[in-house]
């Protein structure tokens, strides 16, 4: 006995091909949520998937249940589970002949795009050797060898440093000029 004759089912199928125009309708935000929904995952394990409230994600579910004539969480998720297997089936639909496509006639022998023109053999091995543009010497160095050198780390984080401090030098001298100014006033 089929799932379609057992009794009871026929209803619940019946139920579950009104809801699937429900779900052509639906908003982005609310397939996500119904995803979640068929595999039977909670409020609180969806809100935590999608990185949203656990009451956003009721308020979806509830936006699509009063559109579908307020079913049961369950047949909903069915329902889902159903629309979700009809439209991969759909999708693996593949016609015999593309009608946007004209038959072409061919004129003549049709080879395949990987197969040669002639007949070409590789007898002798050559070697590349690729450089990159800064390793050629006809170039200036862009970093000043200081800092690029063996102690490197150690250059570079002495730069920042006293980068760092001439800037909090120059931030406090504009903060003696801004306060002799408002002295003034």
């Amino acid at each position: 006995m089929t799932n379609s004759n057992l009794p009871g089912q026929g209803g619940v199928r019946a139920r579950g091909k009104e809801l699937q125009h429900v779900f052509l309708g639906l908003t982005s935000k609310q397939h996500e949520v119904l995803r979640f929904v068929s595999e039977n995952r909670t409020s609180k394990e969806i809100a935590w998937e999608l990185g949203i409230s656990e009451s956003a994600v009721n308020q979806r579910i509830e936006g699509v249940r009063i559109r579908a004539g307020s079913p049961p969480r369950a047949e909903l998720a069915r329902a889902y589970r159903q629309y979700l297997q009809d439209q991969e089936a759909a999708c693996k639909q593949v016609p015999d002949k593309i009608p946007q496509v004209p038959e072409v006639a061919s004129d003549g022998p049709v080879r395949a795009q990987d197969e040669t023109a002639g007949g070409l053999a590789l007898s002798d091995v050559m070697t590349y050797t690729v450089t990159a543009p800064w390793q050629r010497e006809a170039y200036d160095r862009i970093v000043p060898e200081v800092l690029d050198g063996a102690n490197a780390g150690l250059s570079r984080t002495a730069a920042m440093v006293a980068i760092a401090g001439g800037m909090m030098l120059v931030a406090m001298v504009g903060l003696g000029v801004v306060r002799a100014l408002t002295d003034l006033i």
